[in-house]
């Protein structure tokens, strides 16, 4: 019985182990897998030098590096081309079964089987932030934060202004914004908004899940709580990074 019960509580760990999240980080030419729960690293694969968004979605990461989109395998590392022509995207999104990249003025729907893509209708220029919340696309362009259907284009201007953020990423019904030095959580149907503390000026790497937001800065990992806004610092060893996702 002893044998048998010590089977099962270690097949629990694992399960348990497996089903926590995880960060993924960008770093020089290294992809990292990072603990949410403490900040330990492994080093997954090598030759992501210059890669900028990353993104995850039913299991896997997306990365687009110089004028390719990959998926890779977050157990591994490894990696398949499934695009290419995405030289000088600069805002990459995952949600609702698709990727959303903005490349010049306009933002296109990718589908993550095949690379294949469609334009969103509609004029993007002066896009600055992508990111999924509220079942649906959110787009911060010219310092106004939109709510958009990515089939129609229809899309609904939120209230305040979103000038000076530097970061945004979305979990659930919520999108959470770095504007200036003060991270905030955005309801993603009303744009009512709230403040989860200042000091974070500058930072450009953001995640966020569970309850909890990821970010880089001052080049340490930051876990902050989205219920209170209290922080605490999981590692000092991030400078550099160049994207930041969980899955």
């Amino acid at each position: 019985m002893r044998n048998a019960f010590l089977s099962l509580a270690a097949l629990l760990i694992l399960t348990l182990s497996a089903s926590a999240a995880s960060l993924y980080a960008v770093q020089g030419d290294v992809l990292y897998r990072v603990s949410t729960a403490d900040g330990s690293w492994q080093p997954l694969t090598e030759s992501w030098n210059g890669t900028g968004l990353m993104v995850s979605m039913n299991g896997m990461l997306y990365a687009i590096q110089g004028d390719a989109l990959y998926e890779v395998d977050p157990a591994t590392g490894s990696w398949q081309a499934l695009s290419d022509s995405w030289n000088g995207t600069f805002a990459l999104a995952a949600g609702g079964g698709h990727l959303f990249a903005a490349q010049g003025s306009s933002v296109y729907m990718i589908d993550p089987a095949d690379g294949s893509w469609t334009s969103i209708p509609g004029d993007y220029t002066g896009v600055q932030h992508l990111a999924w919340a509220g079942n649906a696309l959110m787009v911060i362009q010219n310092d106004v934060l939109y709510r958009t259907d990515p089939y129609s284009g229809d899309y609904e201007a939120l209230p305040s202004t979103y000038a000076g953020t530097t970061a945004a990423t979305g979990d659930g019904d919520c999108l959470y914004v770095i504007q200036e030095d003060v991270l905030y959580s955005v309801n993603a149907y009303n744009g009512s908004y709230s403040s989860l503390g200042g000091g974070y000026s500058g930072s450009t790497e953001i995640a966020a899940c569970g309850g909890y937001v990821y970010c880089v800065w001052e080049g340490s990992l930051w876990k902050t709580s989205t219920a209170d806004g209290s922080y605490e610092r999981l590692d000092s060893t991030w400078e550099g990074t160049t994207a930041l996702c969980i899955l």
